[in-house]
């Protein structure tokens, strides 16, 4: 059998979907198939045995939206995501993921790109990250991508606003309204006919 890379399992996902109860099992699979320091940075411990996990996987599903991002046969969760409601901000949600390492590498900028805009149309305003002050890959990203991160006592929170985002999202569709209604009201000699 040939062996995945980053780069192909990257090509052969697709999108990410929405998980539910029936989907236990993968999620199991997915969190063993996790390394154990892993597991330790997003759970703050080991995942045991698969009984473990799939309390873990039936709590998640409990408490969280919970999303996952499937290889191209459909086998295997590559990677896993959750959002629900934050703890210190009312208008916040808190954002969690992991991924197997063949699925590594630009991955968590795709999942922004699906999540953040289903996030805006729902109304939410500011995005948090909860992470353990010695997961340097996820301190990493969060600078990157302009979040402030607060660390307190070995636990941190990296967090941003999304209202920017839907305020720009606004503003674009309504140029771009004013650019279609110009388009359609130009005559068909003007400039915007070649449009």
């Amino acid at each position: 059998m040939p062996q995945t890379t980053a780069q192909s399992a990257a090509q052969n996902a697709t999108t990410f979907v929405d998980l539910t109860p029936d989907d236990v099992p993968a999620i199991v699979v997915h969190l063993q198939a996790l390394d154990e320091a892993d597991q330790v940075l997003r759970f703050g411990t080991p995942v045991k045995d698969a009984e473990h996990a799939e309390r873990i996987a039936r709590r998640l599903l409990q408490i969280n939206s919970v999303f996952g991002l499937w290889d191209a046969a459909h086998v295997r969760l590559l990677m896993l995501g959750s959002y629900g409601k934050a703890t210190l901000a009312s208008d916040a949600i808190e954002t969690a993921s992991s991924a197997l390492p063949e699925a590594r590498g630009g991955m968590s900028q795709r999942m922004a790109n699906w999540l953040y805009p289903r996030l805006v149309a729902q109304g939410h305003k500011r995005i948090e990250w909860n992470f353990y002050a010695d997961n340097a890959v996820v301190r990493a990203i969060a600078k990157k991508r302009g979040m402030k991160v607060d660390c307190r006592q070995g636990e941190c929170v990296a967090y941003f606003d999304l209202q920017p985002t839907a305020d720009a999202i606004r503003d674009w569709l309504d140029s771009l309204d004013q650019l279609l209604e110009a388009v359609r009201n130009a005559s068909h000699a003007g400039p915007g006919a070649r449009l």
